[in-house]
């Protein structure tokens, strides 16, 4: 306490004892000091009580997600809850939402100040509602072959439902993930929709499809085409002659190792198929030598079995390590439609 705060303090006590011997016959006045200072605190706790905040100052929420937002809460300075109902709400737009006693109802896509008045003080949410949106990637479903597989073919709103749908499930499937499998030649058109937004749609024209073929199959093109309309109307041209024969139930039999492509003319739609075929001689010594390459020991390759699908060469083989013992793995070779090959090596057990 300061030595002038003292000195008030003896003289307070100094006239109260003299009021209480002589009859209260002077009367007494605080100073003019302490009724400041009573003030201040006065004032000080009159703004805290009438001062207004808002649990939030920004929102963004998605069209569709919600109907309305009854998490607004109000405060004072102090840190107290004011009631809602004691406060007068405005929307600036209440065509994008409209609140009623705190609680906040979305009514379409847009920007709107939400302000809350309190005893002549005001606070206010910037509150935005966005539409939700999906776009498709054209160029991921462009000029897709039978047997693809589309992931990341469409971008959408963030947390948004959105739904896939296929035209015709014969040519385009889709997963339970959103990724798309081709299946067959023809047309499928895909519908992608957000929840809450408008559809977009992108017609899918597969019209071609790679077909790998060893030259002892027998080819029947049918089973490519059959949902679509009039296939049995189809007849197929060769490219390149000397490559396939057609045979007289419509069945087509390979004649030599090489690529060639057929084609068909159906409801003024051109579709192809092009054949990669493959020889197994060929494949089976073109496998040996490119796996005795990757050899320690070439010499000590014993091979246990080779199997062929078309495309590719499996060898199951064994062969001597740099510690005298013998490993056992699976050699693979695999040849794409340009005529270039890959290899691996995997274990036994993949």
């Amino acid at each position: 306490m300061s030595k002038f705060k003292k000195l008030a303090s003896f003289n307070l006590v100094t006239v109260l004892t003299v009021c209480s011997i002589f009859g209260n016959m002077v009367s007494f006045a605080p100073p003019a000091y302490a009724a400041e200072e009573e003030s201040a605190y006065d004032d000080m706790q009159e703004s805290e009580s009438v001062e207004l905040f808002l649990n939030y100052s920004k929102r963004k929420i998605i069209y569709g997600t919600t109907q309305y937002l009854s998490d607004i809460e109000a405060f004072n300075a102090s840190g107290a809850a004011i009631t809602p109902t004691e406060i007068e709400w405005m929307s600036d737009d209440e065509s994008v939402a409209t609140v009623k006693y705190g609680t906040i109802f979305i009514e379409e896509p847009g920007e709107t100040v939400i302000t809350a008045t309190y005893n002549g003080n005001t606070a206010s949410l910037y509150l935005e509602v966005i539409e939700p949106e999906a776009f498709i990637d054209k160029s991921e479903l462009k000029n897709r072959l039978v047997g693809d597989k589309c992931t990341d073919w469409y971008t959408a709103t963030e947390d948004i439902k959105v739904t896939v749908k296929s035209g015709n499930k014969q040519v385009v499937k889709v997963n339970d993930n959103g990724s798309l499998k081709v299946l067959a030649l023809g047309q499928s058109v895909i519908t992608l929709k957000p929840k809450g937004g408008d559809a977009v749609k992108y017609t899918m024209n597969v019209n071609k499809r790679h077909v790998y073929i060893n030259d002892d199959e027998i080819l029947s093109l049918q089973k490519y085409i059959k949902n679509i309309k009039n296939y049995e109307q189809a007849i197929w041209t060769a490219s390149e002659p000397g490559y396939i024969e057609t045979l007289p139930d419509g069945t087509m039999k390979p004649l030599k190792a090489g690529k060639v492509s057929l084609s068909t003319d159906l409801n003024g739609q051109t579709y192809k198929v092009i054949l990669r075929i493959t020889n197994y001689s060929l494949m089976k010594e073109l496998a040996l030598n490119s796996l005795k390459d990757t050899l320690r020991y070439p010499a000590s390759l014993s091979v246990n079995s080779i199997s062929h699908n078309s495309r590719k060469i499996t060898i199951d083989y064994s062969s001597m390590n740099k510690y005298g013992g013998y490993d056992r793995k699976k050699f693979i070779l695999k040849i794409n439609m340009a005529g270039k090959y890959t290899t691996k090596t995997i274990s036994i057990y993949d």
